[in-house]
């Protein structure tokens, strides 16, 4: 696993998602409470961006269609979402964001 820079702790605030391109990837960062997570910001039902959706607490809705993500696990929890999107590993680093993404060697082939 290789760990990004992707933001300043400071930036990433609660109630809204912060979009960011990680190695080609569409990332959204949340903070809920104390912590703050990472999503892939794409919506597995209509391919939207969910750094833009709406957020209340946890959950995130997705500004097409209305599905909600748990935000710490990714999970869905209202249709039409029924697929999970991924969820990422953070580090807070001397009050810089880092994100974790697999290395292609990391992959089973």
């Amino acid at each position: 696993m290789e760990y990004f820079a992707v933001a300043l702790e400071q930036e990433i605030t609660e109630g809204r998602g912060t979009l960011r391109e990680v190695a080609g990837e569409r990332l959204a960062f949340f903070r809920v409470g104390d912590e703050i997570y990472c999503i892939d910001d794409t919506c597995s039902h209509a391919m939207a961006s969910l750094s833009a959706g709406s957020v209340d607490g946890r959950i995130v809705t997705c500004p097409l269609h209305g599905g909600q993500f748990d935000i710490p696990t990714g999970k869905p929890v209202r249709l039409p979402v029924t697929a999970p999107v991924a969820v990422h590993p953070v580090e807070i680093r001397d009050g810089q964001v880092f994100v974790g993404l697999e290395d292609d060697e990391d992959e089973d082939y």
